[in-house]
């Protein structure tokens, strides 16, 4: 009998800089190479980021060296045309409409799916008036031509109905490739910060990029009114134009020797395993990776009630506490209240729809490939 021949599926990312879009798309595509017949090409507007070292063993990267999304359609569609995958992926906005514009242009017939990794009516807000006519033009025109809308969340679908007008029948939910095979023992590794290693003083994590979003000054108040209760210590992975502010913040609520920011770090999982709760005090999200990886390390979590995330990880409260936004004792209330172990930590079933082979089954789904049942399956 002849061998049938692989399902042969491109993600598309402008580059691999660090985001929660990129890491995303590199665990699926780690998922989608453990599923018997499915060949996987990285199509990167330009090949260059700090995930690029991460790329799985097994993907092809192809290097459009564009660094403009504009300037990558043409390249695109000639990839289309030459390569002729059975299937398109992309990731964030701008690369989605380049994506439909060069499928199109390719005139292959490729079916291309775009996701939507953002709660799209926070994000336009944001943009000068006539940049938000435009982008939601394009988006609404473009995805409209796509063999499928995928949302990360169902809050997010329902943002793109409201906002954009896209169908909601046309919309496909698939949450995120999140927990994979290593997050156990990444979990176990030491984490490389003292305070961790001093159970004597409670430490208070969050995790995100030093921005307005994820409303990290809030935290810091919120941890300056728990001080006067309690001895604790708050330690911020990530690094943004913010780091200046916020550190003057915590010098002028004279906390700064009991809040760190450290950068960068690789592994936050090994640092959730050991805080007495995992924080997110953010303004917007779509649906935040930090909160299910907490869920998975089993920490405590608490989390503003924002658009959108969430609440919808969270089960309305079930697996973590969920405060207002930009309630700084409300927040410290609720630290407070999981610092005492008065809230459970959280069950497996919090993070079980999160995992990575989940998801990628759930996208060829989308393509109407059906895995068989032998393949390689997720056995946390």
């Amino acid at each position: 009998m002849t061998k049938p021949q692989p399902f042969h599926l491109a993600l598309f990312l402008p580059s691999l800089d660090g985001g929660g879009a990129q890491r995303i798309t590199l665990n699926l595509a780690q998922g989608l190479l453990q599923i018997e017949g499915v060949q996987v090409d990285l199509v990167l507007g330009r090949a260059q980021g700090s995930f690029l070292k991460d790329i799985p063993a097994g993907v092809r990267l192809v290097n459009l060296d564009q660094n403009r999304m504009l300037k990558t359609i043409l390249p695109l569609a000639r990839y289309l045309r030459s390569e002729r995958p059975d299937a398109l992926v992309s990731a964030l906005d701008y690369a989605n409409v380049a994506a439909v514009l060069a499928s199109v242009l390719s005139g292959t017939g490729i079916r291309t799916a775009v996701v939507t990794h953002i709660h799209l009516s926070s994000a336009l807000v944001r943009l000068s008036p006539w940049k938000r006519r435009i982008l939601s033009f394009l988006i609404r025109k473009t995805y409209m031509r796509a063999h499928a809308v995928i949302a990360v969340s169902k809050g997010v679908a329902d943002d793109m109905v409201q906002r954009i007008g896209i169908p909601p029948d046309r919309i496909r939910v698939i949450y995120n490739p999140v927990i994979g095979e290593d997050m156990l023992s990444r979990a176990g590794a030491p984490p490389d910060h003292p305070w961790l290693n001093s159970p004597d003083i409670p430490v208070i994590l969050a995790v995100g990029r030093l921005t307005a979003q994820k409303d990290f000054a809030t935290l810091i108040r919120a941890v300056a009114w728990l001080r006067i209760q309690t001895n604790v210590r708050l330690i911020i992975l990530g690094e943004g134009e913010q780091r200046s502010e916020l550190q003057f913040l915590a010098a002028q609520l004279k906390i700064e020797d009991s809040v760190d920011m450290p950068g960068f770090v690789a592994n936050p999982c090994s640092f959730m395993r050991r805080a007495a709760v995992v924080a997110l005090s953010s303004r917007w999200e779509a649906l935040p990776t930090v909160i299910i990886e907490a869920l998975h390390c089993g920490a405590r979590v608490v989390s503003t009630d924002c658009p959108c995330g969430p609440s919808e990880i969270l089960l309305q409260g079930k697996y973590g506490q969920l405060v207002p936004m930009a309630d700084a004792t409300a927040l410290a209330s609720a630290l407070a209240k999981a610092i005492r172990g008065d809230t459970p930590h959280p069950p497996m079933e919090s993070w079980k729809p999160y995992l990575i082979s989940t998801s990628a089954r759930h996208y060829l789904d989308v393509f109407g490939v059906r895995p068989p049942d032998s393949a390689p399956r997720h056995t946390l």
